[in-house]
């Protein structure tokens, strides 16, 4: 119950100045009110989001202060929506164009509902490594604003803030809900409504009537077709899955300013790409990459040069709106922006290692340092990713003759549909091509730059999961043309065109993004596991853990784990200190026997060794715990074990105080069981 009130609670905060905002944006009848759903979710959380912001970077952050604040900014939409125009003229608009087109709309609304409907269950939930990005709410919350230091790998760091605009809103729902159980799993639903809402309306501007619900089928809920990774991330809340979704709603809305070629719609894209690259800059990127090459398709169909320089210019209004608004709130975030490395890849020459350090912490490995890469020299060879894009887009690995044979046919229905269509699907299928090519210049510009593994693979890693979008667009607009040329003939074969893939898909894939009975045992282990440290352990136990995880112990316990702190990777200053910890640990778990001083070194309290993949974190840098040789050593005693974890005390050690970094009203030692 306390999930579904804070979830509630969330949708009002959305809803209540973004529903305003939607409707001054636009004049009754100018937008489809999938759009308009889309615009509020995106505008209602620039404004509840940019309120949060303004208190957390003033340290001001207080529900006392925050309510009215809030309740302000949101009158102060209605008034202005009802000036623009009254509801009753909405209201028209909206039932006139249910009327006109009843099927396409109460497919998608149904295909969004159900999206939806299958993630509830992950409001019980408890995930893995996550919850760094819960975390830094609960900071802000417990410091009434951003904090000078963070607790992280046992030290005391200035925090990362790239995701502040995030950070700030999830604080609100700290100040609602203290159980650090629930949110993580109301943001998720959140974060799967707005991509739900965005990607709908994205396809449903670009022309895609009747197979548009499919772009958020295909992303959202499935993980048997293309690359389901992208799907696999909206099972466990992350910044990146609510950043998708804000970013999402600006790219429908800009789609919008680009067509309609209005300043005003322009600037409103702009504000809500803002408050996406204000809570993760991956998907930010991605919109600003589909926008270009959306703006490009649209130059080329133009007729006259008035007709060009409009839409260039609506262009360049969403992106330098959003440009200057995003580094407003870089300036303002405080903290530490904490992407040094990828300015200055210089700095990583002062760390003395001959293998390469963010490749261990990623994957555990040791590859040697690659001081090379440049114009002639790729980290990666270029073929090599180019053909692993392929094959993650197309979700298999076929024989070269077919991959051919499949971007020949794409590459012909694409330039088919702009020469013989005239309606906003022409320029679909050469959208869909130019976000599949743009991910890979993107990458291999990367792939040639960088020498520093996490740089170098930046687009194979964090841009792969978008490989697949391009081409779902190239083969919705195929089959879009195919029900729109079938409704020239009739009606029936229409609707049979429209509602069969739609009907047959959605009954396919969405039951493969529901929690498996795995997901549910590892929930429940993680449960018992937190429950025993918080009823066990003392306050200032520190434990090892042989995974790195992202804020999992600080959240669900107030416990310092020596393994736990966000990505270093982009850190160079903090990355010695970090490779140090993580050799030491490993070489604990391999030989423990032999390295009890590393015990003694770090003062750990307790031992913990996962029996899970991403139990409480990432295996990489600790991987190959020899089990037999610590359950063999004599200062290591068990005091507790569940399927997916045991747990070992240190026969001899004396737990230090608690940090002062781990006290005050939301960041504390929980000592009651936890409980959904």
């Amino acid at each position: 119950m306390q999930s579904v009130l804070l979830l509630v609670w969330c949708g009002c905060l959305l809803a209540i100045p973004g529903i305003p905002a939607a409707l001054a944006a636009f004049q009754p009848g100018t937008v489809s009110v999938v759009t308009r759903l889309a615009a509020a979710f995106g505008l209602g959380y620039a404004a509840a989001g940019g309120c949060a912001f303004a208190l957390s970077s003033s340290h001001l952050f207080r529900l006392s202060i925050f309510l009215p604040l809030w309740l302000v900014v949101s009158a102060a939409l209605w008034v202005l929506a009802a000036r623009r125009a009254s509801l009753a003229e909405h209201g028209r608009a909206i039932l006139a164009e249910i009327r006109q087109q009843p099927l396409p709309l109460l497919m998608g609304l149904a295909v969004v509902l159900v999206v939806v409907a299958i993630h509830f269950p992950y409001l019980h939930y408890i995930g893995g490594p996550h919850y760094v990005y819960y975390l830094n709410g609960v900071e802000i919350a417990n410091s009434h604003g951003v904090p000078a230091e963070t607790l992280e790998y046992g030290q005391s760091w200035p925090p990362a803030t790239d995701k502040a605009f995030l950070d700030a809103f999830t604080g609100v729902l700290v100040l609602f809900g203290q159980n650090p159980l629930i949110g993580p799993g109301v943001l998720l639903l959140l974060s799967v409504l707005g991509a739900g809402l965005g990607l709908w309306a994205s396809a449903w501007e670009l022309g895609l009537r009747y197979t548009g619900s499919l772009l958020p089928l295909l992303l959202l809920a499935n993980r048997i077709l293309f690359d389901t990774k992208f799907s696999d991330s909206f099972t466990e809340y992350r910044a990146e899955d609510f950043g998708r979704a804000v970013a999402f709603c600006a790219l429908a809305l800009g789609i919008v300013a680009i067509r309609e070629r209005g300043w005003r719609t322009a600037v409103v894209a702009g504000v809500v790409l803002a408050a996406a690259s204000g809570s993760h800059l991956i998907p930010a990127l991605f919109v600003v990459l589909a926008l270009t090459c959306i703006g490009l398709a649209r130059l080329l169909s133009d007729a006259g040069w008035q007709a060009r320089i409009a839409t260039l210019r609506s262009g360049l209004v969403i992106g330098c709106t959003g440009a200057v608004l995003g580094v407003l709130i870089r300036v303002f975030a405080g903290g530490s922006f904490g992407l040094g490395g990828a300015s200055d890849q210089s700095a990583y020459n002062a760390i003395p290692t001959r293998f390469d350090p963010t490749a261990y912490l990623y994957l555990g490995t040791f590859p040697p340092r690659d001081r090379s890469s440049g114009l002639t020299h790729p980290y990666i060879p270029a073929r090599r990713l180019v053909d692993n894009f392929i094959y993650t887009g197309l979700g298999q690995i076929l024989p070269r003759w077919q991959v051919a044979l499949v971007l020949a046919a794409a590459l012909a229905a694409s330039v088919a549909l702009f020469f013989l269509v005239r309606t906003d699907l022409r320029i679909v299928g050469l959208v869909g091509l130019g976000v599949f090519a743009g991910i890979i210049v993107i990458s291999l510009l990367f792939d040639y730059r960088y020498h520093i593994y996490i740089d170098a693979t930046f687009g194979q890693r964090r841009l792969g999961h978008y490989s697949s979008v391009g081409l779902i667009l190239v083969g919705l607009a195929v089959l879009e043309g195919l029900v729109q040329l079938a409704g020239r003939v009739s009606l029936p074969p229409l609707v049979a065109g429209a509602i069969v893939p739609v009907v047959f898909l959605t009954a396919w894939l969405v039951p493969s993004t529901a929690p498996s009975h795995h997901f549910t045992h590892l929930s429940r282990d993680r449960l018992a596991f937190v429950n025993w440290v918080r009823t066990h352990t003392s306050c200032g136990a520190r434990f090892l853990v042989d995974q790195r995880s992202e804020g999992t112990m600080t959240s669900l316990t107030g416990r310092n784990d020596l393994a736990e702190g966000m990505g270093p990777f982009l850190r160079p200053e903090k990355l010695p200190y970090v490779v140090t910890l993580m050799l030491d640990a490993r070489n604990f778990y391999h030989h423990p026997e032999k390295n009890e001083a590393i015990l003694r070194k770090y003062d750990i309290t307790y031992v913990v060794v996962t029996r899970a993949n991403q139990f409480l974190g990432y295996v990489g840098p600790e991987a190959g715990t020899d089990l037999a040789a610590v359950k063999a050593t004599q200062f290591l005693h068990r005091v507790y074990a569940n399927p997916s974890v045991i747990v070992y005390l240190v026969e001899g050690a004396q737990a230090p105080p608690a940090s002062p970094l781990l006290k005050g009203r939301y960041l504390h030692c929980l000592t009651e069981p936890a409980h959904f």
